[in-house]
């Protein structure tokens, strides 16, 4: 196993650098997919020490962890483990991810964000509660948090599966489109930080965003439907 760590960023100058540092403290690679930003997130994750992957138009969360996937694979690399850039994860889970990788390679790892009530917005844990919910439902696997962004993907099997969505509905699109071509998930209960709102940067949009996730659930769901005879052959074999 030869594991580089990927951090999609649009517009996060601001702790994109010490998330590229502490994520250096894990493994030796680290790679950046600046996605069309405009704010020197490129040059402050550069002099941090990561390698800077740039596409010049902002394209998706989605685009850019599929271009990073491309880059990990053309450098030889057999799993890529993503974190987002604004901080919310700490990059020292994904030691504790890694690991789990490491002891089963084909899995996709999935960290699960630990949310108590009393700590996370309403509005997350309503929102993962529901992606679950469809997730679950059109891959016939359980998947425990769809909406996380610190995982670990095995490459090649991950680019077989031709994902198409570019925002963040993509996180969602991998997990069930995994499930159909038969690729495991893990999970791994993980601790997750929510900064005040203007502390924090973020790009999900909540209307263009869950419309998004909305339609792909339903679309999805036409495509489980079709593919129903070979989920239940495997599942009757325990595959």
């Amino acid at each position: 196993m030869r594991a580089v760590v990927l951090i999609p960023v649009y517009n996060n100058a601001a702790t994109v650098g010490e998330v590229v540092r502490r994520c250096l403290a894990i493994a030796p690679d680290v790679v950046a997919v600046a996605d069309g930003s405009t704010d020197g997130s490129d040059e402050a994750a550069r002099a941090a020490g990561a390698e800077v992957v740039r596409i010049p138009v902002n394209g998706g969360k989605g685009a850019a962890i599929r271009r990073g996937l491309e880059a990990a694979h053309d450098a030889g690399f057999t799993h890529a483990a993503v974190i987002d850039a604004d901080g919310q994860h700490p990059p020292e889970e994904l030691r504790r991810l890694l690991a789990e990788a490491a002891g089963d390679e084909a899995r996709i790892w999935i960290g699960v964000r630990r949310m108590p009530a009393d700590a996370t917005p309403a509005a997350s844990r309503r929102g993962r509660a529901i992606s679950n919910f469809w997730a679950t439902l059109n891959g016939w696997r359980r998947c425990r948090d769809v909406q996380c962004g610190l995982r670990v993907y095995p490459v090649e099997a991950v680019r077989a599966l031709r994902c198409r969505e570019p925002r963040f509905a993509f996180e969602m699109e991998v997990l069930v489109r995994a499930a159909w071509a038969g690729v495991r998930l893990g999970h791994l209960d993980v601790d997750v930080r929510y900064p005040s709102a203007g502390e924090r940067v973020t790009h999900f949009d909540m209307r263009r965003d869950n419309l998004r996730f909305t339609w792909l659930s339903f679309a999805m769901f036409w495509g489980m439907v079709i593919r129903i005879p070979l989920l239940l052959a495997r599942r009757l074999s325990g595959r």
